[in-house]
């Protein structure tokens, strides 16, 4: 990328871009509101994020929301980025509207426009005209997987590799030494803090890539000082890391009660394509078929990159690409990598579903070829050519149609447009080819038109949800309904599928109640506590399959000597009458003194009508010869007990990893039930009372931030010498210039 061009000429077409992008992204919405606010964007990120943006405008710090239960360890969860600045602004924004599903399509326009300036610039670096940048960084945000998994429904894997281009082209160009290493620390760390492990190893990769393409060029120009530039990304890379295992130490240290323990190799299947699902890069109804969840097929266009990369490979110059040189050392390297992990087995460790990696193996793809067609389409040897084009086509409709022969209508569809565009970008390639990219840009526009509004509206491969997405119908149909802490037994299997939309003035799944003003235990739990969930059969979605919920929650939470009910300060039970929990009859068992019980149209909801005791607190269950005389829960993670005598207390809290206690100032144990709550043993207060207090710190904080610390002053030190480093380099040429 030229440096020397003026400002306005090297931001201008970013700028556009990313206006582009963020306006074109708004096309699936014309078919399909909720694109956005699709699956775990519904269930998970939007409430999250609207309940971690609360709580910062209300000035307290997002660690533990204890009534948010097995998925209230925002820290552990780690994808809602509580140490990312970017994503706790996000959190802000998506709190501070009022519709969930547009604050979380402003949040993903933002980021696919993010993306395209990152995939831009790194064209850019590697010699691609700005044309064809352009449309390298056009492409990429409507890919298939990147549209319709990340952008659609994992907020979080579109967010992660949003960062990975400017990771990309910043550490290339520190290594080169063009930019400060700042540079590429910074967006490393907003990589890797997002919480997104794929998005961590991908940091990683692209350092392995460019020290392999460091190394190329230093052999290649037999550098005295051997690898120069190599020990600068060593640096920054230790320094990323560093400041970045806050994130994940929590999560490492959680996993001991969470669900996500499962370790080793193995092959399912699930959300693995195959080589040949792979080259289908611009096939527009190609859906590959295949195990995904609970399909047999994609139902979206998986694999899709760009619809002219295939028609138009036989007229792309090729050989341009001598000129990239040792360049090639990275993007193959980056991109070999990537191959094999798509090509590898389902679960690697604790990495899932190669899939989620399409849209890495397809970033080196995408810069090759804007390199490749800055050197124009090539118009001699035209008839073979366009035999050679016309055979691609037919291809790739063949195997779109061998893979979901019922399609043979879109299919048919997907070969005359792809047809008339290439026709198109070929006739503007001969006439007027300073237009080839408008007509590229032009075409991506129609191809997503096509998909999201006539053949792909939505990913089904997930779940819709399709919740209500207004704060005000929320907070309207559930606040004052369903006072104090709620436990709801329902699953979204027992819905209606002729009436998928005429629940949720009742019952909701995921994290919606928080956003709904309820303080409900159900709530989407990524990692979950195993024993908890185990006992209560509570899905990762917050629904109760099991028959026999109301059973276990009248049941006595082992270890307590109280029935689950009490042991969690349950004020109120929703019973979704669809179910099979018992129907209207469910909470008949409820002690009629204690309980008021109502039939509604779609759930029977249980309100208790006698206060639990220690209002304030959390104290729910106490052994015999230990007497309570104060509890106050004054934060999340801040609770005081005040007590005479001795014994066990029960909590109605989950023992997360991180809770410590002290009696009068002197460390006890904190304990876990058989089902999860935590618990103290609290010792003898001699005859006076007795003072217990609770502290919830996420675990390895302590680690974490001495070494974000450790991190940080090493990333500034190296930022400081490179900038002492530049003045010593120029200093002789300045003053040479002033003695001549």
């Amino acid at each position: 990328m030229n440096s020397d061009l003026p400002l306005v000429k090297r931001v201008t077409p970013p700028a556009l871009l990313a206006v582009l992008v963020a306006v074109v992204a708004a096309i699936p919405l014309l078919s399909n509101r909720w694109f956005y606010f699709w699956d775990d964007s519904a269930a998970a990120f939007a409430p999250g994020w609207h309940t971690i943006g609360e709580r910062l405008l209300d000035g307290s710090w997002p660690t533990l929301f204890p009534e948010m239960w097995a998925g209230g360890n925002i820290t552990a969860e780690a994808l809602y980025g509580t140490y990312n600045p970017v994503l706790l602004a996000q959190a802000v924004l998506v709190a501070v509207v009022p519709n969930l599903a547009v604050g979380m399509t402003l949040v993903k326009m933002q980021f696919l426009a993010l993306l395209a300036v990152g995939v831009y610039v790194l064209a850019r670096q590697y010699g691609a005209s700005r044309s064809m940048a352009f449309v390298a960084g056009f492409a990429m945000p409507f890919a298939g997987y990147t549209l319709y998994f990340d952008a659609s429904t994992w907020a979080s894997g579109l967010i992660a590799f949003a960062w990975i281009p400017h990771v990309w082209w910043s550490t290339r160009a520190s290594a080169m030494g063009r930019v400060n290493p700042l540079v590429p620390i910074v967006f490393g760390v907003l990589a890797m803090t997002t919480g997104n492990p794929y998005g961590a190893v991908a940091v990683a990769v692209v350092y392995l890539a460019v020290i392999a393409e460091t190394v190329a060029r230093n052999r290649a120009a037999d550098a005295e000082r051997p690898f120069p530039g190599i020990r600068s990304l060593l640096v920054s890379g230790v320094a990323i890391v560093m400041m970045s295992l806050i994130v994940y130490l929590p999560l490492a240290f959680t996993t001991g009660v969470s669900v996500r323990t499962q370790t080793g190799i193995r092959n399912d299947d699930a959300l693995r394509p195959g080589l040949g699902d792979l080259i289908n890069l611009s096939a527009l109804s190609n859906r590959p078929y295949g195990p995904i969840f609970e399909s047999t097929a994609a139902s979206v266009p998986l694999v899709y990159l760009a619809w002219f990369l295939v028609p138009l490979a036989p007229w792309i110059r090729w050989g341009s690409l001598r000129r990239l040189g040792r360049s090639t050392v990275s993007l193959a390297v980056f991109g070999g990598i990537y191959l094999l992990l798509l090509l590898g087995p389902s679960n690697l460790w604790l990495f899932r579903w190669p899939a989620r990696l399409i849209e890495y193996g397809q970033l080196p793809v995408v810069v090759i070829a804007a390199v490749a067609l800055s050197a124009g389409l090539a118009r001699d040897r035209w008839k073979m050519r366009l035999g050679i084009t016309a055979a691609l086509i037919v291809a790739q409709f063949y195997l779109s149609w061998a893979e979901i022969p019922e399609d043979i209508g879109i299919h048919l569809a997907a070969l005359a447009i792809t047809v008339a565009l290439t026709a198109v970008a070929l006739l503007v390639s001969f006439r007027k080819p300073r237009l080839l990219a408008g007509a590229l840009v032009a075409g991506t526009v129609v191809a997503l038109a096509a998909q999201t509004n006539l053949w792909f509206t939505g990913n089904y491969n997930v779940t819709p949800w399709k919740f209500p997405r207004q704060e005000s119908f929320l907070e309207e149909h559930f606040e004052q309904r369903y006072p104090g802490t709620t436990f709801v037994i329902a699953d979204s299997k027992n819905i209606d599928p002729t009436d998928p939309t005429g629940q949720w003035g009742d019952v909701l799944f995921g994290s919606l109640y928080q956003a709904a003003g309820v303080e409900a235990v159900n709530n989407y739990a990524g990692i979950s506590f195993n024993s908890f969930v185990d006992d209560l059969c509570i899905n990762y979605y917050g629904g109760v399959p099991c028959g026999d919920g109301v059973g276990r929650l009248l049941a006595e939470s082992p270890g307590t000597g109280v029935p689950w009910i009490d042991a969690m300060r349950i004020d109120t039970v929703v019973v979704q009458n669809s179910g099979p929990y018992g129907g209207p009859n469910a909470l008949d068992a409820l002690p009629a003194d204690q309980w008021d019980v109502r039939v509604e149209h779609g759930v029977t909801v249980g309100t208790r009508t006698q206060p639990y005791p220690w209002p304030d607190g959390r104290v729910s269950a106490v052994t015999p010869g230990l007497e309570i005389t104060g509890d106050s829960a004054s934060t999340d993670t801040h609770e005081t007990v005040t007590y005479t005598g001795s014994g066990t207390a029960t909590f109605a809290l989950l023992a997360w990893p991180g809770w410590t206690a002290t009696v009068n100032g002197e460390p006890v144990d904190v304990i876990e039930s058989p089902g999860g709550l935590l618990q103290v043993q609290l010792p003898d207060s001699g005859g006076a009372e007795s003072t217990l207090t609770l502290q919830f710190t996420p675990p390895a904080s302590g680690l974490g931030w001495g070494l974000a610390g450790v991190g940080l002053v090493l990333a500034l030190g190296q930022g400081a010498w490179f900038v002492v480093r530049k003045r010593r380099t120029h200093r002789p040429t300045i003053l040479a210039g002033n003695v001549s």
